[in-house]
């Protein structure tokens, strides 16, 4: 299903970049802002992948450190919050 999303506030620089970025990408400007929104949640979700990779890793490590279980009610809570 497609969703109409309307922009307010874009400024002129915006505008223009986005333009120029379509042009350079053989895309429109509907095209290029989609693909520049889809861009950023990739980015969001590797850096959320990696940050939870590292956490991983120094759980197997075993290495306990001070601040581990403060460190790890920490992360529940993010978890949870993040599943809402």
């Amino acid at each position: 299903m497609s969703y109409q999303l309307q922009v307010k506030g874009v400024t002129d620089e915006i505008k223009e970049r986005l333009a120029a970025s379509a042009e350079r990408n053989f895309r429109s400007l509907n095209q290029e802002a989609l693909a520049r929104i889809q861009f950023s949640f990739e980015i969001e979700d590797s850096l959320r992948l990696k940050t939870l990779q590292k956490m991983i890793d120094e759980g197997l490590a075993g290495t306990e450190r001070p601040g581990t279980l403060a460190r790890l009610r920490e992360i529940a809570a993010k978890a949870r919050a993040s599943a809402k």
